[in-house]
Formats: C-alpha cells, sequence, structure tokens
C-alpha cells in the first residue's frame, strides 16, 4: 500500500481528520460592490439569502444588551423566544428572569441554552424558569437516556444568540447572559426577523420542541429604510455559510475593512483576502482579545500576526474587558454583527449566525464604537513585533488549525 492510501484510512479510522486550508477554500477575488442589488446578489449566490428593504436597525452593545432583552420581554404579547448559547448564573441571569416571570399572562416563553457552555444553569436556572411557565431544552445534551463520552455532539455546539419577540422584532450578537464583557448586539425589525425565527425554529425542533404555530411566523411589514438578511450557518467540514459570508462582505470592501473578532484564527483563505485588500489601498483594522483570552487561543492568534503586518493591516488587541463582539464594517454602508468565530473548528462545528445589514446609519455607528474602542486597546505594530523577545515568540506558535473557543 503507497503513502496516501495509508493515510487516508489513518483518518477514516481515527477520532478526526479535517484538514481545514484545502486548496479549494472559497475565495472571492473579483471585488465587489458594497451596496445595491449587485452585492445582494452574490450573498445570495453564495448563502440562499439576499439583502431586503425595509428594517429599522438599531446598535446596542453592553449594558444596554441586557437592558433590551428585558424591555422585548416585558413588550410581548403572543411569544418570546430565546436562544442562548451561554448563561451563566449571577446578577443578569436573576434580571431575566425575573423579567420572564413577569410576562404578560398568556405570552409564550421557549427557551433553549447549550448546556456545555453555560454550567450551572440546569441545576439553578432551568427549574426556576419551568416554574415560571417556560419551556426549557438543552441543545444536544450530553447526559440523557445515555451519557456522552466520546460523541460530536460535545464539540458540534450551538453558538447563536437570538431573542424573538412576537415574531416581529428581534435580537442577535456575539454572546449570551453573563458579567460585564464587551459586547455587540443588533435589534432589528423587519422582514429579517422571520429569518431569526426560522433559525431558532430549526434548532428547536432538533432539541424536541416541535414545531412553531403559525401565529409565530406573522405577515411583517416593513419598519424602516435598511436592508438586511440574517445569515444562520450550520457547521461543516468544508465550507459553512458563515465562511462563505465573511468572504463575500471582505471583497466589497473598497476603503475600509474593520474588524472585531473574539476568537481571531483565521482560515489560509481569510488571511489571503484580508492581506489582498489591505495591498490594494483598502483601511484593513482588526480588533481581537488581548491576555484575557485563553493561552491556546491567544497563541494561535498572535501566530497570524506577522504576515499580516507585513501586507499593512493594523492590529489591536483590547485589554479593558472581556471581549466578546464580533462585528466587521465594510465602507459606509455595509455591516455585520452576529456570533460568528474566525476560526477553523467554530466554522467546522458551531451553529452560528449573523445580521448583514445595508444601512449608513447602523455602519457609522459601528465605526464609531470600533475608533472608541482603540482607545481602551494597544496596537501591535510591526516593528516592535519583529522585535518582540524569546519567550513571546515561543509562546506564540501554534498554527491557527491548533486552536478552539467558543
Amino acid at each position: 500500500m503507497n503513502r496516501f492510501p495509508r493515510i487516508l484510512l489513518a483518518c477514516l479510522l481515527g477520532t478526526a481528520c479535517i484538514h481545514r486550508d484545502y486548496p479549494q477554500a472559497l475565495r472571492v477575488h473579483e471585488d465587489l460592490p458594497g451596496s445595491g442589488p449587485e452585492f445582494s446578489l452574490a450573498l445570495y449566490q453564495s448563502v440562499g439569502v439576499g439583502l431586503r428593504s425595509g428594517h429599522l436597525v438599531v446598535l446596542v452593545q453592553d449594558a444596554r444588551i441586557l437592558e433590551t432583552f428585558e424591555e422585548e420581554i416585558r413588550q410581548a404579547r403572543e411569544s418570546i423566544h430565546l436562544l442562548i448559547s451561554r448563561w451563566q448564573p449571577g446578577e443578569p441571569s436573576e434580571r431575566l428572569l425575573r423579567a420572564l416571570a413577569e410576562r404578560q399572562p398568556g405570552v409564550v416563553c421557549r427557551l433553549l441554552v447549550d448546556p456545555i457552555q453555560s454550567p450551572g444553569f440546569e441545576d439553578t436556572v432551568g427549574p426556576r424558569l419551568v416554574q415560571a411557565g417556560c419551556d426549557v431544552r438543552s441543545f444536544r445534551p450530553f447526559v440523557g437516556a445515555v451519557v456522552v463520552f466520546d460523541d460530536e455532539r460535545l464539540e458540534a455546539r450551538n453558538h447563536r444568540q437570538l431573542v424573538i419577540r412576537d415574531g416581529r422584532s428581534g435580537l442577535t450578537g456575539g454572546t449570551g447572559v453573563g458579567p460585564a464583557w464587551r459586547d455587540t448586539h443588533v435589534h432589528v425589525e423587519g422582514p429579517a426577523v422571520r429569518q431569526l425565527q426560522q433559525a431558532f425554529a430549526r434548532d428547536w425542533l432538533e432539541a424536541g420542541g416541535g414545531l412553531l404555530p403559525e401565529s409565530a411566523f406573522p405577515t411583517l411589514e416593513p419598519r424602516g429604510e435598511a436592508r438586511a438578511g440574517f445569515i444562520a450557518s450550520t457547521g461543516s467540514p468544508s465550507l459553512s455559510h458563515s465562511e462563505r459570508m465573511v468572504q463575500v462582505l471582505m471583497a466589497a470592501a473598497r476603503r475600509r475593512l474593520w474588524l472585531t473578532n473574539a476568537c481571531f484564527v483565521p482560515t489560509a483563505a481569510t488571511m489571503d483576502t484580508l492581506i489582498r485588500k489591505a495591498r490594494a489601498g483598502v483601511d484593513v483594522r482588526i480588533l481581537v482579545p488581548g491576555d484575557e483570552a485563553t493561552a491556546g487561543v491567544l497563541a494561535a492568534q498572535r501566530s497570524t500576526y506577522e504576515r499580516l503586518l507585513e501586507s499593512g493591516v493594523r492590529l489591536w488587541e483590547y485589554r479593558s474587558a472581556p471581549l466578546h463582539a464580533r462585528t466587521l464594517v465594510v465602507d459606509e454602508q455595509l455591516a455585520a454583527v452576529g456570533s460568528n468565530n474566525l476560526e477553523p473548528n467554530a466554522s467546522a462545528l458551531l451553529e452560528e449566525g449573523a445580521l448583514v445589514v445595508e444601512d449608513a446609519p447602523l455602519a457609522t455607528a459601528l465605526a464609531d464604537s470600533f475608533e472608541r474602542d482603540l482607545s481602551h486597546a494597544v496596537e501591535v505594530r510591526r516593528d516592535e513585533w519583529r522585535e518582540r523577545g524569546w519567550l513571546d515568540r515561543f509562546g506564540s506558535p501554534l498554527p491557527a488549525s491548533a486552536a478552539g473557543c467558543r
């Protein structure tokens, strides 16, 4: 037997053999328009979702996220649906518990949580929500009729963050319910809310919750001028919708490409596109976590710096609080806000989601927020990075495929 069949056989018999940077990885080589029907068509060809008009979108950040969660719960008249990847006990949890317990009579509460990312939820929070009349379910539980020790469900988790009120308004963003993180969500009203509801419905059905009633999908009238679409991405061993979406967005950048990501360990395809854009004169800036990131993720993240810096990309590490935002600003009108990690294992395994929006006011608000964040970050400069000590060099040797984060 020659060498290649042996390697293939070893992969098939082993626990895992996924090489993410395969030669056919998507790279959108042509420059796309940053707005209008042509961009929408490019996005539709890639992920099956175009941008529709008629949306009202509002940026929601940090402490305001929890406040907006509470407002949506208290304003609900028919249903409140929550898909939270990470729910930690604490004061934010207590506030949501109170809001859900005090919701309007007759409002159906459905709540889906990822159990692996929410330690303590099942014992301390879940029973109180059930007592408050909520239907609470776990996404791919690892303890059920059979205790699962070695199963892809331990890695194929749900990373979406969704709050949908009456099927008419929704929130999505970086992370769930917990302490004071630096995070960004977007609140949306308009036709794209139906796409958020469908993403919730799909995961709810998998968790044993059954089909949602017809009333959960009301006819949605235009609410504003923004064009938007929600891109739901399911883990794929080849090429996920999350990766396709990011490539299309980056290809549209002509002047500005500002990226914030809580887990930045890009594939070769993403690296190539960022570098190509920077060399073409696009203002490419990347904001990533600093020392609060886990050691393995931080090492893999920093292993990408040298090549990016050499190509003219500017990099900052955020230092004020744990960074959980995942946003992208392209030129003056295009933006994306969601939960998407730029990391190979996330694309291969996680349920992700992001709202893509064509709206100058939202893009401006995100750009202003990005610049404010830079005042709480340290820029990684090319000359200083070259001259870093041997201990720092030893701490950043991992390839992109070695990291994993949630």
